[in-house]
C-alpha cells in the first residue's frame, strides 16, 4: 500500500478522534459493522466509494483526508452569480465565466498549483465535448495517456480500468489517492459528480488573487448588462 494511502488512514483516525467518536459510533452512522470499519482504518481492507460518501455526509472533509489539503466550504460569489440564471441562459453565462476564469488563472499562472491546473483543464475538456463523458476519461485526456498507460499508473488491469472509466464501478479510496497523485484531481469530484462543475468553478475562483477577482467581477457585471440582466 502506498505511503499516501497510509497518510490517508492516519488522517481518518485523527478525524475520528477530533470528532470524539469510537469506531462503533462511526460504523453505526454509516451503516456498516464496527469490525468492517476497524479493518478499513487499519488498512486491511480499502475504504470503498460509498463509505467515503457516507463519511462526507457526516461533514468529514474527504479531500483533506486524501490530499492533506483543506478545501473551501462555502460557495463563492461567482457561483451565486451563476445560480441567478435560468436554465436557458445559464449555459451562455457559464461559458463567459469559464473564459473569465481562464484569464484570471493565466494572470498568475506561476502561482497556481497542479491541482488547480488539472481542474481547469478538466472543466474545459468537459465543456468542449458535445456529449457527456466520464470524469476519469477527462482526466486521462488531460494527462494525454492511453487507457493501458492510465491503467498501469493506477495499478489496475485494463478490464477494471475500462469499467472505472465507463463508471460501471466507482474508485475506492486507494484509487482516489492514486488519481490525485498522478493528476491532482480532487477526490470529491468523483464522489459528487452532479456538483462537479460548480465545485471546480468555486476552487478556481478561490485560487485567483482578491484583486484579480475584483477585476473579473466588474467585467462580469458589465457582461450581465449586455446580456440584458
Amino acid at each position: 500500500m502506498c505511503n499516501m494511502y497510509d497518510e490517508f488512514l492516519r488522517r481518518v483516525e485523527q478525524y475520528r478522534f477530533l470528532y470524539k467518536m469510537t469506531q462503533e459510533e462511526v460504523s453505526n452512522k454509516i451503516g456498516i459493522t464496527q469490525s468492517q470499519f476497524s479493518k478499513m482504518e487499519l488498512g486491511k481492507t480499502i475504504f470503498p466509494n460509498h463509505v467515503l460518501k457516507s463519511l462526507s455526509d457526516m461533514n468529514w472533509d474527504i479531500d483533506y483526508l486524501v490530499t492533506g489539503k483543506e478545501t473551501p466550504k462555502q460557495s463563492s460569489e461567482i457561483i451565486e452569480i451563476l445560480n441567478q440564471y435560468e436554465t436557458e441562459n445559464r449555459e451562455e453565462f457559464l461559458q463567459l465565466i469559464l473564459w473569465t476564469l481562464k484569464q484570471g488563472i493565466h494572470k498568475q499562472e506561476k502561482e497556481i498549483d497542479s491541482e488547480i491546473k488539472c481542474e481547469m483543464q478538466v472543466l474545459f475538456c468537459r465543456n468542449n465535448h458535445e456529449k457527456s463523458t466520464s470524469l476519469l476519461y477527462e482526466v486521462r485526456e488531460v494527462l494525454g495517456l492511453s487507457q493501458h498507460a492510465m491503467a498501469e499508473k493506477l495499478g489496475v488491469n485494463i478490464k477494471k480500468y475500462r469499467m472505472l472509466e465507463k463508471e460501471i464501478i466507482q474508485p475506492d479510496a486507494e484509487l482516489l489517492v492514486q488519481i490525485y497523485k498522478i493528476s491532482g484531481c480532487k477526490p470529491t469530484l468523483f464522489l459528487y459528480k452532479e456538483r462537479m462543475e460548480e465545485t471546480i468553478i468555486n476552487d478556481l475562483w478561490t485560487a485567483v488573487r482578491p484583486e484579480i477577482r475584483n477585476e473579473l467581477i466588474t467585467f462580469l457585471k458589465q457582461a450581465e448588462q449586455l446580456l440584458g440582466r
